[in-house]
């Protein structure tokens, strides 16, 4: 089964949500504010910091992450802060099995 993680009104979840329906995919619709450790963990598994956090997003303006502070951080510590700031990452996540696709990725994958 497919997991879509977004936010509702985010504009490049429904680009995602409208990209999965053209193309007759079904998926289940996850909240990314509601994430728990273990899929932020199943997240990291797949993708760096570097390609889940929207370092251009208001969310990391606001709190002031950018690349270099991603890069000066410990994992501990990055996960710490985006538990308690989903909004931090790029949307929208897709799960297909073991593959975890990132923003606009969908884009170019085989489904």
């Amino acid at each position: 089964m497919i997991k879509l993680y977004g936010i509702k009104n985010c504009s490049s979840v429904k680009k995602g949500i409208d990209f999965l329906n053209s193309k007759g995919i079904s998926f289940d619709f996850l909240d990314i504010k509601k994430i728990s450790e273990e899929e932020l963990d199943f997240f990291l598994s797949k993708k760096s910091f570097d390609a889940l956090i929207n370092t251009s997003g208001m969310s990391a303006k606001n709190l002031k992450i950018n690349k270099e502070f991603i890069s000066n951080s410990s994992i501990d510590e990055l996960k710490h802060i985006v538990l308690q700031n989903p909004s931090l990452i790029k949307r929208p996540v897709i799960c297909i099995d073991n593959v975890v696709l990132v923003g606009k990725e969908y884009e170019n994958f085989q489904f």
